[in-house]
């Protein structure tokens, strides 16, 4: 029972995979797609998102080749759905006294990664350096930095400082000290480090998009209401004119909505993101600081809100200007309906009036064919009168009726074969 059993798993394997399904090792593969750089000691990380002007062909992870020594820089370039990242991780000798200088050209990138023209999304520099000291304040001012927000990230085995300026360079400057991070550990939280600005700097470019439309979105809800109003007190003979403004300003809308949508939804995942990656910081309390996520996220969550509730006006005006729409349609509907009860009402009438006068002409038509025949009969009874065969009066008075009653009798069995054929 349980070799048959293997046997059929074996085959609906088999025949999963010959109908182009994914294999285990597929799934097995995406997750570890996305490696971080694990190093010890001091280091400084550079890490750089761009986006193409086309989304990027390839996914997940390559590394790229050293010259093997200690002190040799480590290279990493992922792709993701829209934008691509390098990150390079130089080892220090030593814990710098200054900040170390960018070890990358912007020849060096543009060949890592093969772009015309990329578009520079982030740059960060994390500096991660040994214990940290007793008074971060001398240490963070001989590194240049400012208005610095700090926490003790890791359950206490590291702490992350940041002032969140961007420098001439367009790199945005992160130190970290190391407790008693393991190599693969301070690779980890590096990369969380890195992911925060990176997809926070992701998010943040729906916020221009939400800043456009705006004033559109202003304009929208203004002839939305002018068009609403309208509709109540619109005469039948304007239905049309109102009905294409109707259509022009649903169209524009629904325009403007397809157009963000796929960004205001990046922006959201992306904050989703960063949340993540805070959360996974495990941070606590340095005294004299801000905490590091704590700063990032008063600062993020207003823009990616703006984002959301520029979607969400725009669902709802989208909504809104398709409801009138149908209202409109059902009025003038009901309007059609209105003109097509009259005029069938008309045509009943004119109908019934045909009908009468159709009685009418069978009445006569009665009365000509019988006085028509009695005509003849009176002929008859004369000319034979005049020969000599006497008729009774009594004849022709008896004959009056029953020549109108055949005669009727004979019309409406007419009337009621053709009614019969029809």
């Amino acid at each position: 029972m349980q070799h048959a059993l293997c046997l059929l798993v074996a085959d609906i394997a088999g025949i999963w995979t010959s109908q182009g399904g994914f294999m285990t090792a597929d799934f097995n593969a995406e997750l570890h797609a996305r490696p971080s750089i694990y190093f010890t000691g001091p280091a400084y990380v550079e890490h750089i998102a761009l986006m193409p002007s086309a989304p990027p062909a390839l996914h997940g992870s390559r590394y790229l080749s050293d010259g093997g020594g200690s002190e040799d820089p480590r290279t990493q370039v992922e792709h993701h759905t829209e934008f691509v990242t390098i990150t390079r991780v130089t080892q220090l000798s030593t814990d710098a006294d200054e900040w170390p200088v960018s070890g990358f050209s912007v020849s060096e990138i543009a060949a890592l990664v093969d772009m015309d023209a990329p578009r520079l999304i982030s740059r960060v520099g994390i500096l991660v350096l040994g214990n940290p000291p007793e008074e971060l304040g001398p240490t963070l001012s001989k590194l240049g930095f400012r208005d610095t927000a700090a926490s003790s990230i890791g359950g206490g085995a590291a702490q992350v400082c940041s002032d969140f300026r961007v420098q001439d360079d367009h790199t945005s400057r992160v130190l970290l000290f190391n407790r008693d991070l393991n190599a693969y550990r301070l690779g980890r939280m590096v990369r969380r480090v890195y992911e925060i600005e990176t997809y926070r700097s992701m998010a943040l470019l729906g916020l221009p998009e939400a800043r456009r439309l705006a004033p559109l979105l202003g304009n929208y809800d203004k002839n939305l209401l002018e068009l609403t109003n309208r509709n109540q007190t619109t005469p039948t003979t304007e239905h049309k004119k109102l009905l294409e403004e109707i259509s022009g300003l649903s169209a524009q809308i629904i325009s403007a909505a397809a157009e963000t949508r796929n960004r205001f939804g990046a922006t959201a995942a992306y904050a989703k993101i960063v949340e993540e990656r805070i959360g996974e910081l495990r941070e606590s309390h340095v005294p004299g600081f801000q905490r590091f996520g704590v700063f990032v996220a008063r600062r993020f969550r207003p823009a990616v809100r703006t984002c959301e509730a520029t979607a969400l006006r725009l669902d709802k005006l989208s909504h809104a200007s398709m409801h009138l729409l149908d209202l409109l349609q059902t009025r003038i509907q009901v309007e059609i309906e209105h003109q097509n009860a009259i005029q069938i009402q008309a045509m009943a009438d004119r109908a019934a009036t045909q009908v009468k006068i159709q009685r009418a002409v069978e009445g006569f038509s009665i009365i000509a064919i019988s006085y028509y025949l009695l005509s003849l009969l009176k002929v008859a009874f004369e000319a034979a009168d005049h020969a000599g065969y006497h008729i009774s009066p009594l004849v022709m008075l008896v004959s009056i009726p029953l020549v109108i009653g055949a005669v009727a009798i004979s019309i409406l069995r007419v009337k009621h074969a053709l009614s019969a054929h029809a």
